[in-house]
């Protein structure tokens, strides 16, 4: 179950948020996905599709020219607020001042 959960979290993060989407495709249960989650990785699923958006964000912040309203659209994220919010809680900074950092931080070193 391991690379058929990888799979498909890679091919539709962007897209479908919901864990019951995931234990339907994998033909399980949300109790018995979040069991094996748990025991493979140490979190939910829920957590995983989080995590995955997060990291997906913070390569386009890194690695394109996307605004941060056009970033949240792009991992499927309709309320550029809470995109914001939710990066920041992650971060501590927002996704523009990450950004700034960023690219401040890598041509100081």
């Amino acid at each position: 179950m391991t690379s058929d959960f990888e799979i498909l979290l890679e091919q539709h993060f962007r897209r479908h948020h919901h864990p019951e989407f995931y234990a339907a495709r994998l033909n399980t249960t949300l109790y018995v996905l979040n069991g094996f989650t748990r025991r493979r990785f140490g979190k939910t699923i829920y957590e995983l599709i989080q995590e995955r958006l997060h990291q997906e964000a913070l390569y386009l912040l890194i690695h394109s020219s996307l605004k941060v309203s056009e970033i949240a659209y792009t991992i499927g994220c309709c309320d550029h607020g809470h995109f914001t919010r939710s990066f920041k809680r992650r971060e501590g900074v927002g996704p523009r001042e990450f950004r700034d950092c960023f690219g401040s931080c890598a041509t100081s070193q």
